[in-house]
């Protein structure tokens, strides 16, 4: 079984042998939670891109320690997928940032759309971004990611096309059910991609002003499959499909 992996930001720039520690939370979660104590074997990231193998040293539940053993940084993909989240009920919007997370989405957007019911209100705006950064890591943690996703400042309506900036090596393909072009074809079509934006709409669908906006200004809309996707649906499995596509995998 693959050894549990822990965020610290003392592991940037660390070598082999170097002693490092957990946070107070950290290090309860990972000797009170899952009962590790020490010689135990861990895996441990900056969340940045390294990862490293060690031993638990020190089994403090409040501030645990970790002997390295093995080092190593992991390169970005050439290319980025950024998946574009409509608000959602349910929180089937975070259901799809976390799927998408395990895939191996690089960040997410999340996205107040014409049809979202539910809203970013300015007043709650702060602990519901911070909900989601929370869970962006706990997912990246749950898969044992070098990199935990970004967490992109949210966007509003038509506001998905100013994303489209093919000059600047970025993209948007808009997943919607009256798609007529073929994801592979679309995704083999584009040149110089530095970001792949996918955007998903909320229940209620993509409405025809914001698909018309990204049209407009170049992107794509594309059909994935015979059904029609729940919001928390879409995007992971878009997000599979184009790390298949361009060899992320």
């Amino acid at each position: 079984m693959t050894a549990s992996l822990f965020y610290t930001s003392e592991l940037t720039g660390a070598t082999v042998q170097q002693l490092v520690s957990l946070d107070t939370a950290t290090s309860g979660h990972a000797v009170r939670s899952q009962r590790l104590g020490a010689g135990d074997k861990v895996l441990i990231s900056d969340g940045l891109g390294t990862l490293a193998q060690g031993v638990m040293e020190d089994a403090n539940p409040l501030h645990a320690t970790i002997r390295i053993q093995a080092v190593a940084v992991a390169p970005r993909h050439e290319k980025q997928v950024n998946l574009v989240q409509a608000l959602a009920k349910g929180e089937r919007d975070l259901l799809a940032a976390e799927m998408a997370t395990e895939v191996g989405i690089d960040s997410v957007t999340p996205w107040q759309a014409r049809r979202s019911i539910v809203r970013l209100r300015p007043e709650r705006a702060q602990k519901t971004l911070a909900k989601w950064e929370a869970k962006l890591k706990a997912s990246a943690q749950q898969a044992r990611r070098a990199f935990i996703p970004t967490l992109a400042e949210p966007i509003i309506a038509e506001e998905i096309a100013t994303l489209h900036s093919p000059q600047n090596g970025n993209y948007v393909i808009v997943l919607h059910e009256d798609g007529e072009a073929n994801l592979g074809d679309v995704v083999d079509s584009l040149p110089g991609v530095k970001t792949l934006h996918l955007v998903v709409g909320p229940e209620g669908g993509v409405s025809p002003e914001e698909l018309n906006a990204v049209l407009a200004a170049g992107g794509s809309a594309v059909k994935i499959g015979s059904h029609v996707m729940r919001a928390s649906t879409a995007g992971p499995v878009a997000v599979a499909l184009v790390n298949q596509l361009c060899n992320r995998w």
